[in-house]
């Protein structure tokens, strides 16, 4: 059923806070128990209309979320990799902060980050995902879901991206990337030193 996503024992119905629809409402699991809501419906001439909420509630945790993420676009595109498996999101995340740092500490400084403590509709569920989500409504970027690794292991399961097409063979883990690169898999003290000196360190 469009919209309705599992709650435990129940079924959650989302409805579009824009229209007030259920039946064209589409949904996809982010970081931190954040699922995000597409809207398919015509909306007046005006397209999609997307959303995001914690896993099981009614209430959005974000609205005008486009309008948020609009410069992530191109910086998210360039961090999946044409040729590449699909690769789990926390790779994609990494390569956003460490070839786009300020843009990425901007938006940690919104929205908050693992990194600094536990908090619910963080960056990385409301913007970052998000944003991978709206590339691939533009079919721009495919994904697929499997194994949480690593720092992201408390999710069970994340989403992973590739360029289209889908490409075949083994998915490329953060873990599994990590030990490429020879970084720790979990969150580090240089992890969060670094959120930390930018200054923007969120409340949680």
């Amino acid at each position: 059923m469009g919209g309705a996503t599992e709650d435990g024992e129940h079924t959650v119905i989302q409805t579009c806070p824009a229209c007030f629809r259920a039946d064209e409402v589409r949904w996809s699991r982010l970081p931190e128990q954040m699922v995000s809501y597409v809207c398919d419906a015509p909306h007046d001439g005006t397209g999609p209309h997307t959303w995001t909420a914690v896993d099981g509630s009614r209430r959005p945790t974000e609205t005008g979320t486009a309008g948020v993420t609009e410069e992530l676009l191109e910086p998210l595109l360039r961090c999946v990799r044409e040729g590449e498996p699909f690769v789990e999101y926390g790779v994609v995340e990494y390569r956003l902060r460490r070839e786009y740092p300020d843009l990425f500490l901007a938006h940690v400084a919104a929205q908050g980050h693992s990194i600094l403590g536990p908090r619910q509709a963080t960056a990385s569920s409301v913007r970052f995902a998000a944003t991978l989500g709206r590339l691939a409504d533009r079919r721009l970027l495919v994904k697929s879901t499997g194994p949480a690794t690593g720092a992201w292991v408390y999710n069970e399961r994340l989403t992973y991206w590739a360029r289209p097409p889908a490409p075949d063979g083994p998915f490329l883990t953060w873990a599994s990337y990590c030990a490429s690169v020879g970084r720790s898999p979990e969150w580090t003290a240089e992890d969060v030193a670094e959120l930390e000196r930018s200054g923007r360190r969120s409340v949680r």
